[in-house]
């Protein structure tokens, strides 16, 4: 809507809008003021007659009390209201609960009913203040009535209360008509400074006006000129250093501009007619040249179609233009490298025809052998899970000598008791005797069978080779306390046989038996400490049989992947020898001038890819190890 309206226009809505805001602004606060004023008489009457209404509570209560006649106690409120004055000339009234007035500063009117009395403009008069009243929300209420001594009414608001008990309703009020004096003299005085104001600021907007509107024809008409391409009018207002120059300026620069394009056109008129001279001229020329041009793409097509052919042997031998000998020279020498190139590659094509042969055959050969390899680790897995087997048979079989040992050492310790009782049982002796015999007969055996395990154990870890010399020198050790427990065994058994001779001698060779029961305890012990030395032992070769019957396993596992890998690798090698073959056979196709490089004599025969082959499961173990002959262990 603003783009529509003129300059002038525009100015005016504004200074219209400021002055409405202003006067707004000054009303408001003048009304503020008169507001303000006004809550202060309201705040003013409330306090005067709450005020009142407690004073007369006093008498009220007095009169219940019985001190005073209630006839007396309202005949000295009455008079103390009547006579009270505040605020210039102010008073109380009061009045019965059907408007009937008890006090008043016109005495005219006590004892008359003014319920119904309006003021000049047909306002009641205390009608709605003791409705208010006898509510029990009292009000304000506006209305005219006069001054005391005049008889000109004024405004006024009142503010009324009941007296419980007596149902005397109290007010009061205030005249106002200073408050509006005070308003309208703000706005007088407001009136007589604006006033002037606005008419100074109204002359100051029209010359602002004319002036703007009078910079700005001109300027437009200066505009008009330069865009006709008039460039001879003279820009004004270029001196100003408000935005009315800087506009001038712009105007100034565009004109400029204007003169500018004016130069350039002429120029580019000039260098056109300069350029159609230079055209025809290079016409002719461009003529010869795609006539040379045109020989030249001739050859190359040629040329190109004999490559195409595989003849690498073709030569450009026509000569160019000067300008394009380097290109014949370029594609002859291009082609010469090329025929170079397939020669050297027919040469390796037939190198790795003859190679990938020989690594193929190789391969097959590789997949054969790691097949055999695997195979041989199964069996020997199956070995060392036997191994794993008899060791550990031989532990536990050493737990129980140990145990057996025990048994005899407390028999031996239960034999010497028995001998110190000799004195009385003799008898018993000798039956004792006999079982220590039969005992030591057990142990000889038990050492009898300990030295057959430790020699088959010995005999398992020779078989067995490098990995088996650890658990050979322990089965030497083994063997070797043995023959102790047996010697010693056949050494009980001799004083056994001793003691029982000479149990028939008597009493006196009890103590020497005595002693010789000691010795066989002692022997007992040490016999059990080497029993329990061989169980350890034993214990500890049974598990790191289990762990290199695991790696020997994971060996085996690893082995037979080998085996799917060499196949498939194999198979990579054969699919090279096709592939050499169909390169070989592309070459051909090439007229290189000679013939290629023969291939190296005696080529392998290609083997056709074999599938990869899965890796076998671990075979359960075998518990006879006839079938494992030394070759196969030599061959792993």
């Amino acid at each position: 809507m603003l783009k529509k309206l003129s300059i002038r226009y525009q100015f005016a809505m504004l200074g219209a809008f400021g002055v409405a805001i202003t006067v707004a602004a000054v009303a408001l606060n003048l009304f503020d003021s008169y507001q303000m004023e006004l809550h202060s008489k309201e705040a003013q009457a409330r306090a005067l007659v709450a005020s009142a209404v407690t004073s007369t509570e006093t008498y009220v209560r007095l009169a219940a009390q019985g001190v005073i006649t209630k006839q007396k106690a309202q005949s000295l409120a009455l008079k103390a209201l009547g006579a009270a004055r505040f605020d210039h000339g102010n008073y109380f009234f009061v009045y019965d609960r059907h408007g009937v007035a008890l006090a008043n500063p016109k005495k005219s009117v006590i004892g008359k009913n003014l319920e119904n009395v309006k003021d000049p403009y047909g306002h009641y008069v205390i009608r709605p203040l003791m409705q208010a009243a006898a509510s029990g929300h009292p009000i304000f209420h506006e209305y005219y009535w006069p001054k005391a001594g005049s008889s000109t009414p004024q405004p006024k608001i009142s503010y009324m209360a009941e007296v419980p008990g007596w149902h005397w309703m109290i007010g009061s009020g205030l005249y106002i008509s200073d408050l509006r004096t005070n308003f309208w003299n703000g706005v007088l005085r407001f009136a007589a400074i604006f006033i002037p104001v606005l008419f100074a600021f109204l002359l100051l907007m029209i010359y602002m006006q004319k002036n703007i509107a009078n910079i700005l024809k001109r300027m437009t008409s200066v505009m008009k000129a330069l865009s006709t391409g008039d460039s001879s009018v003279d820009v004004p207002f270029t001196d100003r250093t408000d935005e009315i120059g800087g506009m001038a300026s712009a105007v100034e620069i565009f004109k400029s501009a204007g003169i500018e394009k004016a130069r350039l056109e002429n120029d580019a008129t000039a260098a056109a007619r300069q350029r159609e001279t230079e055209r025809a001229r290079t016409e002719a020329e461009r003529a010869a040249a795609a006539q040379q041009l045109a020989t030249v793409v001739d050859s190359l097509a040629h040329g190109l179609e004999e490559l195409s052919a595989g003849r690498l042997t073709f030569r450009l031998t026509a000569a160019f233009a000067a300008e394009y000998e380097q290109l014949r020279t370029d594609f002859n020498g291009a082609m010469q490298r090329l025929q170079d190139a397939m020669r050297v590659v027919a040469t390796n094509a037939s190198a790795i025809r003859s190679g990938s042969g020989e690594i193929s055959s190789a391969a097959d050969d590789l997949a054969r052998r790691t097949e055999q390899q695997a195979a041989t680790l199964e069996e020997t897995a199956a070995a060392l899970d036997e191994i794993t087997t008899t060791v550990r048979n031989t532990a536990d079989a050493a737990v129980h000598a140990r145990n057996i040992v025990d048994t005899a050492k407390q028999d031996a310790e239960h034999g010497g008791s028995v001998v110190s009782q000799a004195v009385r049982a003799m008898g018993e002796i000798e039956t004792s005797s006999k079982q220590i015999g039969n005992i030591i007969g057990v142990i000889d055996e038990i050492a009898f069978q300990t030295n057959l395990l430790a020699l088959n154990a010995g005999v398992e870890a020779a078989r067995a080779g490098e990995a088996g010399r650890g658990f050979a020198v322990v089965a030497s050790e083994v063997r070797a306390l043995a023959q102790r427990s047996a010697d010693a065994a056949k050494e009980i058994k001799t004083l056994i046989s001793a003691s029982n001779q000479q149990v028939v001698a008597g009493v006196d060779l009890v103590d020497e038996t005595g002693k010789a029961l000691e010795r066989i305890v002692r022997q007992i012990a040490e016999l059990n400490d080497s029993v329990a030395k061989i169980a350890a032992s034993a214990q500890e070769q049974s598990t790191g049989l289990v762990q290199v019957n695991t790696a020997v396993s994971q060996m085996d596992q690893a082995t037979q992947q080998n085996a799917a890998m060499v196949e498939e690798s194999t198979a990579a090698s054969h699919s090279l020898v096709q592939e050499a073959e169909q390169l070989t056979q592309l070459i051909g196709r090439f007229d290189l001038g000679t013939s290629p490089a023969p291939a190296s004599p005696g080529r392998l025969p290609v083997t056709p890819p074999r599938p990869a082959a899965k890796p076998a499961p671990i075979a359960a173990p075998k518990r006879h190890l006839e079938g494992a002959d030394a070759g196969d262990w030599e061959d792993f």
